[in-house]
């Protein structure tokens, strides 16, 4: 009961400071995981991270990918396609080897280096997606390129994380893992055209004419093809987004009082996203517990911090080195700088198996939270010249 009660709280304080330091210039994203970090263990500790809260902000970053595959125009060009294939391997791998270059001399073990250079690979996608459409800049080339690298991004996030743990047990880079990733994620993908008849189909059916038959079809699909890929990609928010990319393209010939059904079951389903959306970003702060961290030698610990801080800023911002436009390639870079949770993934997975030591542990957890911050500020500095 009392986790019901937070969750209420939470829902109420995140309106009233959301909506009420944004006429400051404070990008509501960068409130509610602020909100996270001082209602958390991090200050007040009044909110732990608990199973009914991590439910919550599941749901919450599912709607917010379900949108992005609304949003997204995988049509809108080879070349702004291949741009976000580009940009995602330069800001997967640059900062990748960059910090294990590095690692190593400063007197990191083998596995600590490659845990940590790991934990630098991917882009949160949900921070990204919060700040464009906070901006109202969801449907410029930027956005556009940004969501395909992004995307991409985290499958290639994904595959570290597992070529890594492994690594760390058997001390063999297996490249069967990474195969079968690509593999099934492309597979997902070339599901988009039954999944689109399946979809098709049972909205048609709509016979009492309610848009909310339709609201919680699209919302089981949301889940279940989340869940097929979580199992297959260990990647749910992927589900989500083919999803949320075939309903944009899905065309309803049968009525057009169906047609007008299925408009009103996604303004429905904004409802619920604007409902879930908020949790996932407080989880972000309540995760980060900086109490725990070994700050004993403090002078070292902030040397390194600002060495991998740099690497984790620098090797995104060059990801659109070769966007057109000074602006649209800051903006690339900027959008492509955030680690969130994902980072959070690497630290608690490198602690738990007694790879990561209490200071490495510290130093992730760090990256992650200033990463999170910088992005959308830098962002909205510059928003009125992105195209």
């Amino acid at each position: 009961m009392l986790s019901i009660l937070f969750i209420g709280l939470v829902f109420v304080f995140t309106k009233i400071f959301g909506d009420g330091l944004k006429p400051f210039g404070i990008p509501q994203l960068i409130t509610y995981v602020t909100l996270g970090i001082v209602l958390g263990p991090c200050i007040l500790n009044l909110i732990k991270p608990n199973e009914v809260f991590f439910i919550f902000a599941e749901i919450g970053i599912l709607f917010l990918l379900y949108e992005s595959g609304l949003e997204i125009n995988l049509k809108s060009g080879l070349k702004t396609n291949l741009n976000g294939v580009l940009v995602a391997i330069i800001g997967s791998f640059v900062p990748f080897f960059l910090a294990l270059l590095i690692a190593k001399p400063l007197g990191y073990s083998e596995n600590e280096s490659i845990f940590l250079a790991g934990s630098l690979v991917a882009t949160s996608i949900g921070v990204t997606l919060k700040t464009f459409m906070d901006l109202k800049k969801q449907h410029t080339a930027v956005a556009n390129i940004v969501l395909v690298a992004a995307v991409i991004d985290d499958i290639i996030g994904i595959i570290m994380l597992l070529l890594v743990s492994n690594f760390a047990q058997t001390k063999t880079i297996n490249f069967e893992i990474a195969l079968n990733v690509i593999m099934y994620a492309t597979m997902l993908f070339l599901l988009v055209p039954l999944i689109k008849i399946i979809l098709k189909n049972s909205i048609n059916l709509c016979f009492d004419k309610d848009p909310l038959y339709m609201s919680s079809i699209i919302f089981f699909a949301i889940i279940a093809y989340s869940f097929v890929s979580y199992k297959l990609v260990h990647l749910n928010i992927l589900g989500a987004f083919i999803i949320g990319y075939s309903l944009q393209t899905l065309k309803l010939s049968k009525t057009k009082e169906i047609d007008n059904l299925f408009k009103k079951s996604k303004s429905q389903l904004k409802t619920l996203q604007d409902f879930f959306e908020p949790f996932f970003f407080v989880y972000i702060g309540l995760s980060f517990d900086l109490n725990s961290l070994d700050f004993s030698e403090l002078g070292k610990f902030i040397g390194f911090l600002f060495i991998f801080l740099s690497i984790a800023i620098f090797g995104k911002l060059i990801s659109g080195f070769f966007i057109k436009g000074f602006y649209n390639k800051l903006a690339t870079g900027l959008s492509m700088i955030p680690r969130a949770e994902v980072g959070l993934i690497f630290a608690t997975i490198g602690k738990s198996s007694g790879i990561l030591n209490n200071e490495i542990y510290a130093l992730i957890v760090l990256i992650s939270l200033l990463t999170t911050l910088i992005a959308p500020f830098g962002l909205q500095l510059i928003h009125s010249k992105i195209s």
